[in-house]
Parts: structure tokens; C-alpha cells; sequence
């Protein structure tokens, strides 16, 4: 019997991962703060899969709640085979304008609530060998202006799975980084953002990508039994590229994110748009690459 843990399983990403899992016979524990649909979708996977699938109420900030679930499972399973963190929250702002409270709201979750699970779960991961893997963003690897939130938030991500890839190598635990780009998901309905327009335009670039969390369940789960770090799953050719300018032609990357900012400001400060070499560069990839 393999166990896995996966956090904010309750919908979105963290339910098409418990599916997934679910239906190549892993038993699931369910971890999320949403109770009435974590247990009936626990009771659901059960039912269908015939495996030990439950629900723990978690709220990934909490170190006792992280613990009370480590003892459960221990009673439970006798052990854990793998832990995702996946849980997490949606932030954008002008670093002058968003809120410190919000900007600490997002790197207590999104980037503090892996770390404490990873805290909690990998001597567990240690004696089994098994899998750990935090999903971050594509937002993680390139980052864009009026988000430094969950950009720290997501890079936080990715900089912790990076650094545990090296030191849990000795014990065999398998660490991925999961990087997707805009997916159909809820994730817009949690955000916090100084534009009160934000969580429309969120919403709208999410729903029309044709993207399903499905369909990043799937590569998710086929990469990380690969053993592969980096999981670019449901990422678009542009994003791709975009990633390779930056580690291998940094100064290009930053002249074309400056460009495109510049290009997003142009209405509110005309000056800022100013055809020079730079602009020119960012409106050119703005109608090849970013768009």
C-alpha cells in the first residue's frame, strides 16, 4: 500500500492529484480546511477505489495541526510515502499600494505552510524513501511586476525544493518542484490584490487556457514517479522560452520584462512607453511571446 498526503485536496489542483492517486491505487489522505467537501470526496474515493482514502482537517499554518496529522497517519498507516504540498493562495499588488498584512498572508501559506509540512512529514519520507513535491508556479521562475507576493512566495517554493533535492539525496527521497502556468482552477476566488479587478482578470486568464487540473494530475503524477526535479506541467511554449532567456540571456530577460511593464503602464504614465531599443523589444515580445 503506498500513503500520500496532499494538501488543499478539497478542490482544484489538490483534487485532481487525490483522483489521480486515488485511481493508481494509493491510499490519500485528504488534508484541507474545507471539512463538508473533504469528507464527502473522501467517503467518494473510498467508495469507487476500495482504497483508505480520508479526510484531515489542516490548516497548513498551524504546527499542531501538522503534527496532530503526523500522529494520525503514524497510528493510521504506520508511515507515509509521499507528501504535496500543494496548497495555497493568489496575491497581486503594486509593492507600494498591497498591503503588508496581505503580502505576509501569502508567504505564511503559500511558502511557510510547505516549509512546516516538510518540517512535520520528511522524517517519515526519510525511512520510506518516498516522493516529496511542493507545488510553486510558473511564477516561481519568472516574475512579473505588481506581484511580488506570490512571486516570493512561488521563487520561496521552488529555492526550498531545490535546496532539499540536495539534501534529502542521501536518504533517497525523490524532491519535484511543480511549475504550472494558468490552469482552469479556483485559485482567483482566494485572491487578495489593491485592484479590484484583479480576481475577474485571474479568473478569465485561468478558465480560457483550455487547461485542466486533470491533465496536470496526470503529469504530475508521471513526472515525479520519473524521479524528474523540474515539472513544467500545462506550460505554454511562450512560458518555456521565456524561462530559457532568463537562465541562459539574463540581461535580455530583464530589458524584455522592463519593456512589457512599461508597455502595461503606458496609459497611466504616456512617458514610460517610449520607443527606445528596449521598447521596441518589449512589444515585439509582447505580440510573439507574452500574449
Amino acid at each position: 500500500m503506498k500513503r500520500i498526503v496532499i494538501t488543499g485536496a478539497a478542490s482544484g489542483l489538490g483534487l485532481a492529484l487525490a483522483k489521480k492517486y486515488a485511481s493508481e491505487g494509493w491510499s490519500v489522505c485528504l488534508a484541507d480546511i474545507q471539512d463538508k467537501e473533504g469528507i464527502r470526496i473522501a467517503s467518494q474515493l473510498s467508495a469507487i477505489y476500495s482504497n483508505d482514502c480520508f479526510f484531515q482537517h489542516l490548516d497548513i499554518t498551524s504546527d499542531a495541526q501538522w503534527q496532530e496529522l503526523v500522529a494520525i497517519i503514524t497510528e493510521r498507516w504506520q508511515g507515509l510515502d509521499a507528501l504535496v504540498n500543494n496548497a495555497g493562495v493568489a496575491a497581486a499588488g503594486d509593492i507600494d499600494t498591497f498591503s503588508l498584512k496581505d503580502f505576509q498572508w501569502a508567504l505564511d501559506i503559500n511558502l511557510m505552510g510547505a516549509v512546516k509540512g516538510c518540517h512535520a512529514c520528511v522524517p517519515l519520507l526519510k525511512e520510506t524513501k518516498g516522493f516529496l513535491i511542493n507545488v510553486a508556479s510558473m511564477a516561481g521562475l519568472l516574475h512579473m511586476g505588481s506581484m511580488s507576493a506570490y512571486n516570493v512566495s512561488k521563487a520561496g517554493m521552488v529555492a526550498l525544493s531545490e535546496g532539499l533535492l540536495s539534501e534529502l539525496d542521501p536518504y533517497e527521497v525523490n524532491v519535484s518542484v511543480v511549475c504550472p502556468t494558468f490552469f482552469q482552477s479556483n485559485l482567483a476566488k482566494s485572491m487578495r490584490s489593491d485592484n479590484p479587478k484583479a480576481a475577474k482578470i485571474a479568473a478569465k486568464l485561468h478558465a480560457k487556457t483550455g487547461i485542466t487540473a486533470d491533465s496536470i494530475a496526470t503529469t504530475v503524477y508521471d513526472n515525479a514517479q520519473k524521479g524528474k526535479h523540474y515539472i513544467l506541467a500545462g506550460t505554454r511554449l511562450s512560458d518555456r522560452i521565456m524561462w530559457r532567456i532568463k537562465r541562459y540571456l539574463p540581461p535580455v530577460y530583464l530589458n524584455m520584462m522592463k519593456s512589457n511593464a512599461r508597455l502595461q503602464y503606458a496609459d497611466k504614465y504616456p512617458s514610460s512607453a517610449k520607443e527606445g531599443l528596449s521598447a521596441r523589444v518589449g512589444r515585439f515580445i509582447r505580440s510573439k511571446v507574452l500574449d
